[in-house]
């Protein structure tokens, strides 16, 4: 297996959270880089992830930036977090620190005007299920 594959799988496998691990939500926001900026965009990202989970606001933990490859998807790339409660949204909406601050608006200049997509995931076994009554007959 070649380095970089390697490095991926074992990337993969340190941070995408396993339903035994205790995480409940998965939040996955997908984005587009401006044209002509994407190596800068993962020269930065590499220099930056240690920044990113280091300064992460209370309750969230970075999984990582992925880009989409092969043609799939709509998007250049996706950020990953996870966290447990939806309070921690308002902890990432509060959250001062300097070095977060930094990245964030450095993250930003790299981002095109398209709007991206965020989705919340939360573990199969935790999401509360809510069905319609059956018609009556």
């Amino acid at each position: 297996m070649d380095n970089d594959r390697k490095h991926g799988a074992d990337t993969l496998k340190r941070r995408v959270p396993h339903p035994s691990s205790g995480v409940t939500m998965l939040y996955m926001t997908s984005f587009n880089v401006k044209e002509g900026r994407l190596r800068e965009f993962q020269a930065w990202v590499k220099k930056n992830e240690d920044v990113m989970q280091k300064s992460a606001p209370r309750g969230w933990t970075y999984r990582g930036t992925y880009g989409y490859v092969l043609g799939f998807g709509r998007f250049a790339g996706a950020q990953l977090w996870d966290c447990n409660k939806y309070g921690d949204f308002d902890a990432w909406r509060e959250h001062n620190d300097p070095a977060w601050n930094r990245i964030a608006e450095e993250f930003d200049g790299f981002l095109n005007e398209q709007i991206g997509e965020s989705v919340l995931l939360r573990e199969m076994g935790d999401v509360k299920v809510i069905e319609g009554r059956e018609p009556k007959k």
